[in-house]
C-alpha cells in the first residue's frame, strides 16, 4: 500500500516528455499540411504522396494521444488544485481560446481568403468584413462545431474544458478511488484483454459518426473522451501502467499491422477515405471504425509504455518546454500559415519548401513565447499563471534551506503536495 501511494506520488517524468512528443508532432502535422491532397488553410501548387501517408497515419492516432496525456495532466491539475481547479481551467483553456479566435486566428483566415477566395482587399478589409461572415456561418445548433469553426486549431481548448465540466463528478470519484476496477486489471493482464478499452471507443464511432460526420462534432467529442478519461484513470492506479508497459510490443505489432492495412485501404479508392471521414451505415463503415479505433489505440498506448519504461527521467529542458507547450501551440499554425503562404510560392523543391516553413515557423513561435512570459498580462492571456518577482523566490528558496536544516521529513513531505503546483498542464 505505501508502495503504491509513493508512486502515485512521485512525479511521471515520462508524461511530461510524452506531452512534448504529442504536441511536437503537432507541429510538424501541421508544417507538411500544405503539401499533400487534403483540403486545408494553404496549399502549395503540387502535393506530394509521401505527405499524404504521413497526415493519414498520424491523424489516426495523434489527437488521442493529446487527449491522453490531457487526461493525465488533469489528474495533477486537479489533486493540486482542488479548490481552484474550475476556474483554473477556464484560466488555463477558455482565456486563450476567446484571446485567440479575436487576435491569433483572423491572419489563418486572412491568407485562406487570398488563396481560395480570390480576396484582393487590405488586411483592414478583411477585418472588417471577418466577423459578419464568421458569425453568419451556418453551424447549425452543434456548439461543438462552433469552437472548430471559430478557433480552426484551438478547438482542442474549448473541447477539453466542456469534456472535463461534464465528467468532473466521474473524476473526482476516480482521484478518491471509489470505483473499484480489479475486474478491469484482470481482464487486462490476460494476452489480449488489455484491448477491451478499445471497445467502447468503436462502439461510438459506429453508432455515432455517420450521424455526426463532421470533424470535432459529438462522435469526435465522446471518441476523444475515452483517452482523456483512459490517461485520468492511468495516474490514480500505477497498476495500470505497469500492465501497459508488459504489453508495449502487443501494442507495436497491432498497431504496425492495422496502419499498414488502413493506409493500403485508403491508397486503394478515394470511396474508402470518403467512408472512412463521413461514413454511412455499412459493413466498411463498420470495418474501418474498428480498425481506425485499435489504430489509435495500439499507438497511443504504446507510445506510453515505451516513454513509461525508457523515459521517465528529469532534464533541464523538461519544464521550461513543458510550461511552453500551452503558448507555442496557440501561436503555431498561425506562423505555419502566415510563412507558409509566401514559402510555397516559390520555385522550390517540395520538401525543401516544408524545411523551410518548419524551421522558420517554430523558432519563431518560441521566440513569441519567450516575450509572452516577459510579461503578466500576456501571461494570463496565454493561459500562464502570474510570474513570480524574483525576490520573493529568493526568499522562498532561503526560507525552504533554514528548514530544511532541523524539518527536513516535513519538509519533503510538504513538497511532494506542492511539486505538481509547478507544473502547467493543459
Amino acid at each position: 500500500m505505501n508502495s503504491q501511494i509513493k508512486s502515485i506520488n512521485e512525479r511521471k517524468h515520462y508524461i511530461d516528455w510524452l506531452r512534448i512528443l504529442a504536441f511536437g508532432l503537432l507541429f510538424l502535422f501541421h508544417s507538411w499540411r500544405p503539401f499533400d491532397h487534403f483540403p486545408w488553410h494553404i496549399k502549395n501548387e503540387g502535393q506530394n504522396f509521401i505527405f499524404d501517408l504521413l497526415t493519414m497515419f498520424t491523424h489516426g492516432w495523434r489527437m488521442f494521444l493529446i487527449f491522453l496525456v490531457s487526461g493525465a495532466g488533469t489528474w495533477f491539475a486537479m489533486r493540486s488544485r482542488k479548490k481552484v481547479f474550475v476556474m483554473d481551467r477556464i484560466k488555463r483553456l477558455i482565456i486563450p481560446f476567446l484571446f485567440g479566435i479575436v487576435l491569433i486566428i483572423p491572419p489563418q483566415r486572412f491568407y485562406e481568403w487570398i488563396m481560395f477566395h480570390d480576396f484582393a482587399g487590405s488586411y483592414f478589409d478583411f477585418l472588417f468584413a471577418y466577423p459578419s461572415q464568421q458569425l453568419g456561418a451556418n453551424m447549425g445548433s452543434s456548439l461543438l462545431l462552433w469552437f472548430g469553426h471559430l478557433g480552426t486549431h484551438i478547438w482542442y481548448l474549448p473541447f477539453l474544458f466542456v469534456m472535463t465540466i461534464i465528467i468532473l463528478p466521474l473524476l473526482h470519484k476516480l482521484q478518491k478511488g471509489q470505483i473499484n476496477f480489479s475486474w478491469l486489471k484482470r481482464i487486462m493482464q490476460s494476452n489480449y484483454g488489455v484491448f477491451i478499452l478499445v471497445l467502447p471507443m468503436i462502439l461510438v464511432r459506429v453508432i455515432l459518426k455517420p450521424i455526426y460526420s463532421e470533424y470535432t462534432d459529438w462522435a469526435d467529442f465522446l471518441i476523444y473522451l475515452f483517452p482523456f478519461v483512459y490517461g485520468f484513470l492511468f495516474m490514480s492506479d500505477p497498476e495500470f501502467i505497469n500492465i501497459i508497459k508488459k504489453k508495449m510490443y502487443l501494442f507495436l505489432v497491432v498497431g504496425v499491422i492495422c496502419s499498414t492495412y488502413f493506409l493500403y485501404t485508403a491508397s486503394q479508392s478515394p470511396q474508402n477515405v470518403q467512408e472512412y471521414l463521413h461514413p454511412s451505415f455499412s459493413l466498411l463503415h463498420i470495418l474501418l471504425s474498428a480498425v481506425s479505433m485499435v489504430i489509435a489505440y495500439s499507438w497511443i498506448m504504446f507510445f506510453l509504455a515505451f516513454f513509461a519504461r525508457k523515459l521517465n527521467f528529469s532534464h533541464s529542458i523538461l519544464i521550461p518546454a513543458n510550461v511552453s507547450i500551452l503558448p507555442v501551440y496557440i501561436l503555431h499554425q498561425t506562423l505555419i500559415i502566415v510563412i507558409g503562404f509566401y514559402v510555397v510560392g516559390l520555385e522550390l523543391n517540395i520538401f525543401l519548401k516544408f524545411l523551410i516553413i518548419t524551421l522558420t515557423a517554430i523558432p519563431a513561435a518560441v521566440l513569441l513565447y519567450k516575450i509572452i512570459q516577459t510579461n503578466n498580462i500576456l501571461r494570463f492571456l496565454f493561459g500562464l499563471k502570474k510570474k513570480t518577482p524574483k525576490k520573493v523566490l529568493v526568499a522562498q528558496s532561503t526560507l525552504v534551506n533554514l528548514e530544511n536544516v532541523q524539518l527536513q521529513p516535513i519538509v519533503m513531505q510538504s513538497t511532494e503536495k506542492i511539486k505538481p503546483i509547478k507544473n502547467e498542464t493543459i
